[in-house]
């Protein structure tokens, strides 16, 4: 299967019947029962998981205001008309009424009840190596799912099979523990059911390194420091052979070297396929929306900061160069692949891990030596130990080489809130804000129909 063109019609059966609570509704115990009857069916059903990450209300467009434009990188600045609820996103004024955060949430939730799916009906699989595989992408995309949803809104209803909608109203929040807790398991099992790497047919499908990656992400956003930096080790031992860093940046977003060994993966387009591209552009069609501290950031010699210039498209469009890619006339997109998980990220997050565990005042300091990895490949001023004398520079100095190194790649708003910087980061931009802020409202569409506080409240701020 080519990840990057999906099955829209199984995707849309999958939409048809869907309840107003968390889009978990199977379309009817019968339909579902008499879908699934073979390998291909899961292949297909499969196709429909990937395919929720492509779209308008995720990584397609709604997970670039909710992830992005909300942080110290981007200001949106038009308030106006439908765009003014992405405005509120970034001007820390939505409420429980917003329609990115009541469809993002939606979503979220298709996608997990898709997972769902494909992990109650696995059975109809005969081949012993294709079920462990197709078992294992799903457990990935669900897990990544409940990623996002616990670092959007928190609590969150965790529901890891198949119900129906007089069910689904049963769920409560539960606690973000739990949720970590499960996600930590999916990825647990999916790191040994996934292969390391595919064929040109397939890529985009998860692997074993991705699971590896997103589970030492998990254990980085709970500060499970030893965790993470054993994972991260062993990730970086036992994959460097297939997966590294790109010569310069500019070959990891070159749209003629997609998929190339510094994506571990990737949320994948086609420009050229009527509803396969986005309009990620969209964002940074004016000039004046990235935000100039960022970009005074980047040293004289960086070559990150001509990532995130601006490249003329046509008389209306400008883009940022990291993600330029020709527009398509007839399909009204373009068609560049979006990187969630990148072997600089691996790096970045070892050298954050080591430090967290234990400073190293050494020039052989594995975490010294990880960060001045990424600073080197882009020509960067490197650190020396004398620069940074303690745990506490290290660890801003870590925050800050993230920022440079993956700007518009949707990692900065929850790299603030998880290393609890946000407040001071946005007070530099103009923004005051609160711990309230970390989260997102609830969607009231959510709230009401629940209508029980006790197991399904409102986030603090937004009643």
């Amino acid at each position: 299967m080519k990840i990057k063109y999906y099955i829209v019609a199984f995707a849309s059966l999958l939409l048809t019947g869907c309840s107003d609570f968390l889009d978990l509704t199977p379309i009817s115990e019968a339909s579902s029962a008499n879908y699934y009857k073979n390998t291909s069916d899961i292949n297909s059903a499969l196709s429909a998981c990937y395919g929720s990450l492509q779209g308008t209300y995720q990584y397609g467009e709604y997970f670039i205001s909710l992830m992005e434009l909300r942080s110290d990188n981007v200001e949106d600045i038009n308030p106006g008309g439908a765009a003014g609820m992405f405005y509120f996103i970034d001007n820390f004024t939505a409420t429980s009424g917003n329609n990115v955060v009541r469809y993002a949430w939606k979503e979220l939730y298709n996608q997990i009840y898709r997972c769902n799916n494909v992990l109650a009906n696995i059975d109809v699989v005969t081949d012993a190596a294709l079920k462990k595989q197709y078992e294992g992408e799903a457990m990935f995309l669900r897990a990544l799912a409940y990623f996002n949803i616990v670092r959007l809104w928190g609590a969150a209803p965790l529901i890891l099979k198949p119900v129906t909608a007089i069910e689904a109203k049963g769920y409560g929040r539960s606690s973000v523990a739990d949720v970590y807790r499960a996600i930590e398991e999916d990825l647990e099992a999916a790191s040994g059911m996934l292969t390391s790497a595919y064929d040109d047919d397939n890529l985009g499908r998860a692997t074993s390194v991705a699971a590896k990656a997103l589970l030492a992400k998990a254990y980085l956003t709970q500060q499970k420091w030893s965790a993470a930096a054993t994972l991260l080790d062993n990730i970086v031992k036992d994959y460097s052979s297939k997966y590294g860093l790109q010569n310069t940046v500019a070959d990891v977003f070159d749209v003629n070297q997609e998929m190339n060994k510094e994506i571990l993966f990737a949320v994948r387009y086609s420009k050229s396929v009527l509803g396969e591209g986005h309009g990620y552009n969209d964002y940074f069609k004016d000039k004046s929306v990235i935000d100039s501290k960022l970009l005074a950031s980047y040293g004289n010699t960086d070559d990150r900061k001509a990532m995130i210039e601006y490249k003329k498209v046509d008389a209306n469009n400008n883009v940022i160069a990291k993600y330029y890619d020709t527009f398509d006339a007839t399909t009204a997109k373009v068609g560049f692949d979006l990187p969630l998980l990148r072997w600089a990220d691996v790096l970045l997050m070892c050298a954050e891990a080591h430090n967290e565990v234990a400073y190293e005042s050494s020039e052989s300091s594995k975490a010294l030596n990880y960060l001045n990895l990424i600073r080197k490949r882009a020509n960067a001023v490197e650190y020396k130990v004398t620069d940074l004398k303690d745990q506490s520079a290290f660890r801003k100095a870590v925050l800050e080489e993230r920022r440079l190194e993956f700007p518009f790649e949707l990692h900065r708003w929850f790299d603030l809130i998880r290393t609890d910087t946000a407040i001071e980061a946005m007070s530099k931009v103009g923004f005051t804000i609160t711990k309230n802020d970390y989260l997102y409202p609830i969607p009231k569409t959510e709230v009401d129909l629940i209508d029980n506080p006790e197991t399904f409240p409102q986030n603090p701020g937004y009643n």
